[in-house]
């Protein structure tokens, strides 16, 4: 079992989601003509490849927990998209992968071997092809009050305390190879959730999963209650998040706007 297996019900359901403005924006400034193969690397339950699937003619999603491959399936059939799935760390993909004009990346750059990983990532996409560094998090926002208590607990009851990993240098990351960093995209959006909902956002993480927190559940889901109720109206909380998509091109490239 990975350590993303206990995760995968909650994971879909209540991590921070993408707008579908995210989705057109990075589309526009990519220059996606609806012709394009994309990959969508380290792809979770696939959010990101399902929301590029209008813009582009076929998708990808590679992932090594094989609940998180069941988990993109089962939503590209519901969202009536055609997603081909890999189950692999994407520093074993082999070289009959094939290219892609473009690649995704989401919440799983981190995971990766920088070295290895960056290798496989310049091979699978195209000369003249672009990698977007994508992301959904609770934005700095007066709307979200309730974030501060809820990190609290979260990072209190997390299986790592330093959570530095998270926190990468993406220059860095490319530096080696090929890509630069071309343009950004940032669509922030409001929403109404639930304290389940956050509880449910807690147990989609591996450092506080259902394995983590174990038979201390109820405890911990006392004190997530207990920390962000003051804030509910009615049980529902405001929430801005912030999508964003740092996008790579090649380092001699001249975009064409």
């Amino acid at each position: 079992m990975g350590r993303f297996a206990t995760t995968v019900q909650y994971y879909a359901r209540y991590r921070e989601p993408y707008p579908k403005a995210f989705f057109a924006q990075v589309a526009a400034r990519l220059g996606l003509t609806g012709e394009e193969e994309l990959i969508d690397v380290g792809c979770g339950p696939a959010p990101l490849a399902i929301g590029f699937a209008p813009f582009v003619a076929e998708c990808t999603g590679v992932d090594p927990e094989s609940g998180m491959i069941a988990a993109a399936r089962s939503a590209a059939r519901e969202a009536g998209i055609r997603l081909k799935l890999i189950q692999a760390r994407v520093e074993e993909l082999p070289e009959t992968t094939g290219t892609f004009d473009v690649a995704v990346i989401g919440r799983a750059l981190h995971w990766m071997q920088p070295g290895p990983a960056l290798r496989v990532v310049e091979r699978l996409v195209k000369k003249d092809g672009a990698v977007a560094i994508c992301g959904s998090s609770v934005a700095s926002s007066p709307v979200n009050p309730w974030a501060e208590p809820y990190d609290e607990i979260r990072r209190r009851w997390s299986l790592e305390k330093d959570e530095r990993r998270y926190r990468m240098n993406l220059d860095s990351w490319f530096a080696p190879s090929r890509f630069h960093l071309a343009d950004q995209v940032t669509v922030n959006e409001r929403h109404e959730l639930s304290i389940d909902d956050l509880i449910g956002r807690a147990y989609s993480r591996s450092t506080t999963s259902p394995a983590v927190i174990g038979d201390r559940r109820a405890a911990f889901e006392a004190e997530i209650t207990a920390a962000v109720k003051p804030f509910a109206q009615n049980g529902v909380l405001q929430e801005e998040i912030r999508a964003h998509a740092m996008i790579f091109r090649e380092k001699d490239l001249q975009v064409r706007l």
